[in-house]
């Protein structure tokens, strides 16, 4: 089966670039070959526009000159879902099958918060779609309630080789785009209380999104122990990762974050929330802390225990690092597509 995956650029930022760069550098099969035409680049907003029409524009003719079978779009909200659904029309106008792959966190929100008229255009879209992927239980069962079957896939992530060297781990991360969603006022509201608590502590957050709000909250508490890292390189995230005894990501709204899943192959426990896929993927006080998403106190409380109990910390993040490897590491996540695309094929 010949399969044209449709997705932004693998070396942009975010979950779905992460996604397909794990495709093009895992993905083996010999009954199914894969074609990359990228939906969206990062730059300026010309660029942007201009990659965005150009893929739409490839799309038909890469299906009749790749002799394409099926074509797999990644999804998410907004921008992402208006380029999408016009790809999943292209697609069915050339007469082939085509699967919607939902990466949105919050994709069962955005339809629930949209105007009726765009409500109705997203369930036609995916109407419209031979099989549809989400991530986790909560979108799947919100729109079974209008008769759209979805199935659940799991992200995955490679399981890295061990170090030679070992690295001390003392700061606490958080990887992800800052804002509200992702917890990251919560985070700087705990961080108030750690630097009573445990002052010598040190959080670092990595990525892009309200960087001047938390830089002015950070100096406007005087927070010493916050640092804004910025979005870094995959070589960067890794000396990061070295260095990291503790992820947080208290997040309101999330599919299943890759960064969980990277730390916890990793060995690195996690302190999350009761959101979205995440309780598929952390077992409470067993390779990682959940706390209800907007608890400050709580939030503070779980990362003063694994502060002070490294033996805790440590068994947590060996166990977190197995279920990955036994659980949500690549080889697994490849086979089971190549069970998709075979049931797909039929």
């Amino acid at each position: 089966m010949r399969i044209l995956m449709f997705g932004p650029d693998h070396e942009t930022k975010g979950g779905i670039a992460t996604v397909i760069a794990n495709f093009k550098s895992h993905f083996k099969s010999s009954t199914n070959t894969i074609i990359y035409l990228e939906s969206w680049k990062e730059g300026s907003l010309l660029k942007r526009a201009f990659h965005s029409i150009y893929g739409l524009a490839m799309l038909p003719i890469q299906i009749k000159k790749q002799k394409i079978d099926a074509v797999h779009v990644h999804m998410a909200q907004d921008g992402s879902y208006f380029r999408k659904a016009m790809a999943t029309r292209l697609v069915k106008r050339s007469g082939k099958k085509v699967l919607i792959h939902i990466h949105g966190s919050h994709f069962d929100q955005y339809h629930q918060e949209s105007t009726p008229r765009m409500q109705r255009h997203i369930l036609q879209t995916l109407r419209k779609a031979d099989k549809v992927i989400v991530l986790n239980e909560d979108v799947q069962t919100y729109f079974a309630a209008y008769d759209i079957s979805m199935d659940i896939v799991n992200n995955a992530v490679p399981v890295p080789a061990p170090h030679s060297e070992n690295t001390k781990r003392t700061q606490i991360s958080c990887f992800g785009q800052l804002g509200t969603r992702k917890g990251t006022y919560d985070i700087l509201g705990a961080a108030e209380l750690l630097q009573v608590s445990h002052p010598e502590v040190q959080i670092h957050l990595y990525g892009d999104g309200d960087i001047k709000q938390v830089q002015d909250i950070i100096i406007r508490k005087q927070l010493q122990n916050v640092h804004l890292g910025g979005w870094i390189t995959a070589e960067q995230k890794e000396l990061a990762m070295q260095r990291t005894m503790i992820h947080l990501l208290p997040s309101y709204q999330e599919g299943l974050p890759m960064a969980i899943l990277e730390t916890m192959a990793r060995g690195i426990p996690n302190i999350s929330t009761y959101v979205g896929g995440i309780p598929n993927v952390i077992t409470d006080r067993k390779d990682g802390l959940l706390i209800e998403a907007g608890n400050q106190e709580h939030l503070w409380y779980a990362l003063n225990t694994l502060i002070e109990q490294e033996d805790k910390r440590n068994q947590m993040g060996e166990a977190a690092a197995e279920k990955i490897k036994n659980h949500f590491s690549m080889p697994a996540y490849i086979e089971k597509w190549n069970q998709i695309y075979a049931e797909w094929d039929t």
